[in-house]
C-alpha cells in the first residue's frame, strides 16, 4: 500500500485531541510527504477543495516530484485560523518540520525531481528556475472575488536578501476579462497587501545580514510582513527548518461569476538549486463564492 499525504478524517481528529505515539504534543508540527502524483492530486481534493463544490473544480493537474509537497499540521505558529494544510516546496517536503540549527545556513537545502525551466517564473524573477513544483486548476467562481490564505517562507533569508539568488513563487490567474503578461495572458496575483509588489525574499526581509543564533539584520523591507526564524529565541526555531517566513497573507483577484478561470501555483529556487523556499496553503481556504454546509444544532426537548 503507498503511503498517501493526507490523514483520514478520523485519525486526525484523533491527533488533535489527543497525544502522538511518540508523546509528543499536538502543537508540534508535522508534515507528511506525499508518495506520488496521484496522492498530490488527492491532496488538493481532499484539503485545499474539501469546501468547494466538486463540479466547479477541473483538470487538476502537477508537475514536479512529489515528495516536494506534503500535508502538514500543527502549525498555529503560521498564523492560520486553521493549523493545517498543504505545504509546496522547491525541496524536499519531509525538511521543513525538522528544526533549524544555529551556525549554519543550509538546513533546507535539497535538490528534487522538480520541472526545469519554467517560463512564469524565470519571466517573474529574472533568473533561471529549478526544482520547479507546480500545480495547476480550472475553477468556477460564484462570486466577484476568489481568494486563499498562504505564508512564503525561505532557507535563503537573510543571506540571499537583495542578491540575484532569490527563489521565486507566483500565483498566476488566467480566464475572461484577465490579459496580463504571463503564459495564456495570466496575471501575478501573490502581491504584498495593498500594493503591486509581489512577495518575494527581495520585497519582504529584515535586510541582508546576521547569521543563526547570534544576531538577525536590523532592516526592514515590508517588515511588517515578515516573522524571523534564525535565532534560537524564536518560537517556532525547533520545529520549523526556514529562517523567515511571511506572516499569513491573502491572494485574491476579481473574477466573472460562472465562468471558468484557471489558476497556477508555482515554486521554484532561483539562480542555483539550492537554499530551499516553502509556500504553506491553508486548509479550506480557497473560496470561490460556495456556500458552505450549516448543520443545525441539536435542540434538546
Amino acid at each position: 500500500m503507498k503511503k498517501n499525504c493526507y490523514i483520514p478524517g478520523l485519525l486526525l481528529v484523533i491527533l488533535f485531541f489527543g497525544i502522538q505515539k511518540n508523546g509528543t504534543s499536538q502543537y508540534n508540527f508535522h508534515v507528511e510527504a506525499c508518495a506520488d502524483s496521484a496522492a498530490v492530486i488527492a491532496l488538493f481534493d481532499s484539503v485545499f477543495f474539501s469546501e468547494v463544490p466538486p463540479q466547479t473544480i477541473a483538470n487538476l493537474t502537477f508537475y514536479g516530484d512529489p515528495s516536494a509537497v506534503g500535508y502538514f499540521r500543527g502549525g498555529y505558529f503560521l498564523g492560520f485560523d486553521v493549523p493545517r494544510g498543504i505545504i509546496l516546496t522547491s525541496g524536499k517536503s519531509g525538511d521543513a518540520d525538522k528544526s533549524n540549527i544555529c551556525n549554519t545556513e543550509q538546513n533546507a537545502s535539497t535538490n528534487n525531481g522538480g520541472f526545469e525551466g519554467d517560463p512564469d517564473l524565470e519571466q517573474l524573477a529574472g533568473v533561471s528556475s529549478h526544482d520547479a513544483c507546480i500545480i495547476e486548476f480550472d475553477y468556477k467562481p460564484n462570486a466577484d472575488t476568489v481568494s486563499f490564505n498562504y505564508v512564503f517562507a525561505s532557507e535563503e533569508y537573510h543571506e540571499y536578501v537583495n542578491s540575484t539568488f532569490n527563489d521565486m513563487f507566483g500565483f498566476f490567474v488566467s480566464g475572461p476579462g484577465i490579459a496580463g503578461p504571463y503564459l495564456n495572458n495570466a496575471e501575478y496575483i501573490s502581491l504584498i497587501p495593498e500594493t503591486s509588489i509581489g512577495v518575494a525574499i527581495n520585497t519582504v526581509n529584515f535586510g541582508k545580514g546576521g547569521s543563526t543564533c547570534t544576531g538577525k539584520p536590523s532592516g526592514c523591507i515590508n517588515c511588517e510582513w515578515f516573522k524571523d526564524n534564525s535565532q534560537n529565541t524564536d518560537p517556532a526555531f525547533s520545529k520549523f527548518v526556514y529562517d523567515g517566513l511571511t506572516k499569513p497573507l491573502v491572494a485574491k483577484h476579481g473574477v466573472k461569476h460562472g465562468q471558468w478561470f484557471h489558476l497556477k501555483i508555482a515554486i521554484s529556487d532561483g539562480g542555483d538549486a539550492i537554499y530551499d523556499s516553502a509556500v504553506l496553503l491553508e486548509k479550506d481556504s480557497f473560496f470561490t463564492g460556495h456556500l458552505k454546509a450549516i448543520v443545525a444544532p441539536h435542540i434538546m426537548k
